[in-house]
């Protein structure tokens, strides 16, 4: 039997459920969900474990267990959790200027990383809107797609996930829970349609085409690899065909890989795989090895839509370009571009080959998702949890259990998660 990495206490211990409690008095709760200890109240059959340090692929909760992380926290931990090189970058950066004035008065590190994005991005991408999170990018984004062109559509697809702020949800079709109580104040332009497979990307780009002929879609916003939605691959044919379309009708064609960039697929950004140019990508999570930084990087001709500032921004912010944010950013694109994207595209192809003998396996790279058909992705979660391994469900039904592992995680490590994984199927 496989042991795990290091379970001090059962799950979750009590200084996990003591902080649970406060969260159930202090924070909405909405955000995290727990066991119920209130009647008449509803909640979930476990507490969640509370994190308090983290190192590389490790995580150590506020009751002394370790565990081996294996979706890198949302895929953001690309370079490792608290690395090095970021870290310290971070600090002096924190101890030299940690703010600067958004619009008004940028820092030097700003000006840099926009410079290393336009270095590192295929094509012609080359002026960046700096943001905050994923979803702040996807809505300058498709803010970008309405001053470049005048129209106000977004056509979006099934199943994708863009983020919950309200431009961003409006694209967003993944769950129905997340949009049903805010339908009536969404965009009401925006459009979804199926997300093809291999067998049908003629009739989907046929009905994108049409969308398209009706001369009010501004946006095409799209993932190579859906997320959430399950590590579901887009069709190169699909990729290449909305290529086509959006120079030929004049829409804006948005790559979201705030999910898929920054080396996660086994290549410095999923478009690579395709050979496909956006004129916009937007990207997050890995970006800044922990710090919440993001960007909507476009080809000039789409950004120069928005005119030169004439004193004050439209779209901006108070973080915008954050110094400390920036440093790390710089840092962790320095970190990647050591070695740690070939590193994730053959770790990935190692870990696809050993998952493909359990199961059905999609993605590339270190973005794989395993079928589990009748097993419960929720269960599996919670049963590799107790064996210490940090694991999650996707796709629609969870039926999906990712693997988005740290870059660093030596392979050592990915054996005795497969142990583990196999006691729990």
């Amino acid at each position: 039997m496989t042991q795990p990495p290091s379970l001090q206490t059962p799950l979750p211990g009590p200084r996990s459920r003591a902080v649970v409690d406060d969260m159930a008095r202090y924070e909405c709760p909405a955000i995290t969900a727990r066991r119920s200890r209130r009647a008449g109240e509803t909640g979930v059959d476990q507490d969640p474990i509370i994190w308090e340090r983290a190192k590389a692929g490790n995580v150590w909760d506020v009751d002394g267990n370790r565990f081996v992380d294996l979706c890198s926290a949302f895929a953001v931990m690309g370079v490792g959790h608290a690395n090095d090189a970021v870290v310290a970058a971070g600090r002096e950066q924190l101890g030299r200027l940690p703010h600067a004035m958004g619009d008004v008065y940028p820092s030097a590190e700003r000006v840099a990383l926009c410079r290393r994005l336009a270095e590192v991005t295929p094509g012609d991408l080359q002026q960046s809107f700096l943001c905050q999170s994923g979803a702040s990018a996807i809505e300058a984004a498709l803010k970008t797609a309405v001053m470049a062109t005048g129209k106000p559509g977004v056509l979006a697809f099934e199943n994708a996930y863009h983020g919950l702020g309200y431009g961003a949800l409006a694209a967003t079709h993944y769950r129905d829970s997340f949009r049903r109580p805010f339908l009536e104040q969404l965009n009401p332009h925006a459009v979804h349609l199926p997300f093809p497979g291999l067998e049908d990307v003629d009739e989907v780009l046929t009905s994108v085409e049409i969308q398209l002929r009706r001369g009010t879609i501004g946006a095409v916003v799209f993932e190579p690899i859906q997320g959430r939605g399950g590590i579901v691959e887009a069709p190169p044919a699909f990729v290449a065909g909305l290529r086509v379309l959006c120079t030929q009708f004049g829409a804006v064609l948005i790559a979201d890989e705030i999910f898929t960039g920054f080396g996660r697929t086994g290549a410095w950004f999923a478009c690579d795989h395709y050979g496909v140019v956006p004129d916009v990508m937007c990207v997050g999570k890995a970006l800044g090895g922990g710090f919440p930084i993001s960007a909507a990087i476009g080809r000039p001709e789409i950004m120069q839509g928005w005119g030169a500032s004439q004193g004050e921004s439209i779209h901006t912010s108070t973080f915008l370009g954050n110094p400390i944010g920036c440093a790390m950013a710089l840092a962790t694109l320095d970190e990647l571009a050591g070695g740690l994207v070939d590193r994730a595209a053959t770790e990935g192809q190692w870990l696809h080959t050993e998952l493909g003998q359990r199961g059905v396996v999609r993605g590339r790279g270190l973005m794989l998702g395993l079928e589990l058909g009748s097993v419960s992705g929720l269960v599996a979660m919670r049963a590799m949890l107790e064996r210490g391994y940090l694991v999650l469900p996707c796709g629609p039904e969870a039926d999906v259990l990712g693997f988005t592992p740290p870059f660093v995680l030596p392979r050592a490590r990915l054996r005795e998660a497969l142990a583990a994984l196999d006691e729990v199927l």
